[in-house]
């Protein structure tokens, strides 16, 4: 059966860059049809927040106020360092005091949320974020909070920095700094949340494989940029943890919950969100090394040490489709293994999805494999002149 899903993105670069594929029927979607809507990124906000979409990109600061109705999805993000929000001013050589107006893009995004951190003393108002360089060029406001393709354009307004939010945030948390995410309903069921993610991380792939071909759809959405300034715009919101949050995405989504609940922007007990849709994670092993680590026995050991994780730092895992390919790369004359399903939920924020020398991405678990990781497993084993082959993955091993 095919799932409708409404989706809601935003028409930054960034956006109509990583979505242009699904947008254009570029890539398969099996099990899904979507319905797409372009909006800016406070409207994405507010629809959100009324539950107006099933999965839809908006910000940080907006998702982490829904009280658990809503999990980021692991590929979409817009988050990293050197692409934050700019204080801008009028004039040239002036701070916001307290009776100063300071105009931000929306009173539920990151930037937002670090104007009332860094200057909580001055009075925002808020507006849709293309009026603000003009406001600013008229004078009708001293200060506005910059995002998106205006860091590229606004000394051409005759505007001047106060300061880089989002430097000052790098610097006193020494983290990346969360701007948006796809943000998804739990209610969707995993399988849903896990064909949605792979759809958008192959759109992805595929703008990042084909650039040029994505230009006409960034065009019409943000038609008074150059090729070059929608291109910049590209290279400084999609990156690495665009493809997935990794280790540390993560911690940048724990670093600004605790900092919004410790100034009081967030409620008391604001929790880091659920990341949703994770992919399935299997690692192969010797077979009595897993019998070990699974063995219900005291002088068992409770955890898995690979010797990767000593020679590399960290311990090789494989997606389901990438299983296969696997147990014929390192694997073609082993004659029994074991196969372990880890649980995403628990070592999710230790995974990062990192480049083979083939070029593929695979997932690498940062620490070692603990008894309580494995949810499931199997026990592989091949003839003499047989390989062997990746197992039914929906009968595990009891």
């Amino acid at each position: 059966m095919t799932r409708r899903i409404h989706l809601g993105i935003s028409t930054c670069p960034n956006d109509t860059f990583t979505f242009h594929a699904l947008l254009a029927g570029e890539i398969p979607t099996p099990g899904l049809e979507f319905e797409v809507e372009l909006l800016d990124v406070e409207a994405l906000n507010e629809r959100l927040g009324s539950g107006g979409f099933d999965a839809a990109k908006g910000s940080f600061h907006a998702a982490l106020l829904s009280d658990g109705a809503l999990g980021v999805l692991p590929s979409g993000s817009a988050l990293g360092f050197g692409n934050g929000p700019l204080l801008l001013s009028a004039e040239p050589d002036r701070t916001p005091q307290a009776a100063d107006t300071i105009l931000c893009p929306g009173r539920h995004t990151t930037a937002s949320f670090l104007q009332r951190l860094y200057y909580p003393e001055a009075r925002a108002e808020q507006c849709v974020f293309s009026d603000i360089l003009p406001a600013l060029k008229e004078g009708r406001v001293p200060f506005g909070v910059c995002i998106h393709e205006g860091r590229f354009t606004y000394a051409d307004h005759g505007l001047h920095l106060v300061e880089d939010l989002g430097l000052r945030w790098e610097r006193e948390t020494r983290t990346a700094l969360p701007l948006g995410g796809i943000f998804a309903r739990p209610h969707l069921g995993q399988d849903t949340l896990r064909s949605l993610q792979e759809a958008i991380r192959a759109s992805l792939d595929w703008a990042r494989a084909h650039p040029e071909a994505t230009l006409p759809t960034m065009r019409r959405y943000a038609q008074e940029f150059s090729d070059a300034v929608l291109m910049a715009h590209v290279d400084l919101y999609v990156n690495q943890w665009t493809r997935d949050l990794g280790r540390m995405g993560q911690a940048a989504l724990a670093t600004l919950a605790m900092n919004g609940v410790q100034s009081g922007i967030l409620p008391e007990g604001t929790a880091p969100l659920r990341v949703l849709g994770r992919a399935r994670l299997f690692h192969l092993c010797e077979p009595d090394a897993a019998r070990s680590l699974l063995e219900a026995r005291a002088s068992a050991p409770l955890t898995l040490r690979p010797e990767s994780l000593q020679r590399e730092g960290f311990v090789h895992l494989s997606e389901e489709h990438q299983l296969s390919g696997t147990l014929e790369t390192h694997f073609a004359q082993s004659r029994a293994l074991y196969l372990l399903e880890l649980d995403g939920d628990r070592v999710g924020s230790e995974v990062d999805w990192e480049p083979s020398p083939g070029g593929e991405s695979f997932p690498h678990l940062y620490r070692e494999i603990e008894r309580a990781d494995v949810v499931n497993h199997w026990s592989l084993e091949s003839g003499p002149g047989q390989s062997l082959e990746a197992p039914a993955l929906d009968t595990p091993t009891l």
